[in-house]
């Protein structure tokens, strides 16, 4: 039998082999994730991927698949990729059916995936699963540090600000499971990093929870009853289930910074490093 020697652009392959091309696909994926332009964002500020992803599956066991936990992991996925059936998204497959329509709440505006969070419909109990959130953490951080005397800095990041802005983190980012380096980095001083892991996994969580329960599923069960009065059912929607789409929007002149190498593959080779780390450092 021929003995061959794997390589990956060069660089010989001293892991497992499946496991390697595993890899590979999967940082594709994520490499492809973080240049979508609505992610541009990401790629100049400090992104705690780490953390990100551990919330992102902070609630799936690793040998139990289940309808519950897939239905989840798929609604997480959704809010991180900015894809939940706004009305806006919604246009996309059927713009003869939903062109023209607005919020289903206040009426005033397009829904897009980022006015839903800025809704004056939604601005009081938008603001009060902010302020829950904020008490929540403060309560879990202190169950493992009690000497915490001062939390001006916390109470001063700018992640709690419900708007959007390309250029700082928001609560918006939170809502999506983006978890920012300051925060990450401002428990770690507090606590072990161990702490910081359970208490981010604790708060997006209960981010989650609330703005389904207080937020979407209220805004979905409102839209539901608006399009039950006009007679639309699923079979009567599949009636306008059209070939006619949104202009694409993707297309932009952006200039921040792409990933398209695999340069951080290239680095868990030759050093051994975090793979998912490399983003983070990237642009520290």
């Amino acid at each position: 039998m021929m003995k061959v020697l794997p390589c990956w652009n060069g660089i010989i392959i001293e892991n497992k082999l499946r496991s390697f091309l595993k890899n590979i696909c999967n940082y594709k994926g994520l490499e492809k994730f973080i240049n979508l332009n609505r992610n541009s964002k990401y790629r100049t500020l400090e992104v705690d991927w780490t953390s990100t992803f551990s919330c992102l599956n902070c609630d799936i066991n690793n040998n139990e698949t289940s309808v519950s936990s897939s239905k989840t992991k798929a609604q997480k996925v959704h809010l991180l990729i900015e894809e939940i059936p706004t009305i806006e998204q919604m246009k996309k497959s059927l713009l003869d059916l939903y062109d023209g329509w607005m919020c289903p709440i206040c009426g005033l505006h397009d829904e897009t995936f980022i006015y839903v969070w800025m809704c004056s419909g939604h601005y009081d109990i938008i603001n009060n699963i902010r302020d829950k959130t904020i008490n929540h953490l403060l309560t879990w951080i202190l169950e493992y540090n009690d000497n915490i005397q001062d939390f001006n800095a916390l109470m001063a990041l700018n992640i709690w600000d419900i708007s959007y802005d390309p250029n700082v983190f928001t609560f918006v980012d939170l809502i999506k499971e983006i978890i920012p380096m300051s925060l990450s980095e401002l428990l770690n001083s507090w606590t072990t990093k161990k702490n910081v892991v359970d208490a981010l996994i604790q708060m997006r969580q209960f981010i989650f929870n609330e703005i389904f329960e207080e937020v979407w599923i209220p805004r979905c069960s409102h839209l539901k009853e608006f399009e039950r009065s006009l007679g639309l059912t699923k079979k009567k929607k599949l009636e306008f289930k059209s070939v006619r789409s949104l202009p694409n929007n993707n297309n932009s002149n952006n200039t921040t910074i792409q990933y398209d190498s695999l340069d951080s593959v290239r680095n868990y080779i030759y050093f051994g490093k975090n793979i998912i780390e490399f983003y983070t450092n990237l642009t520290s």
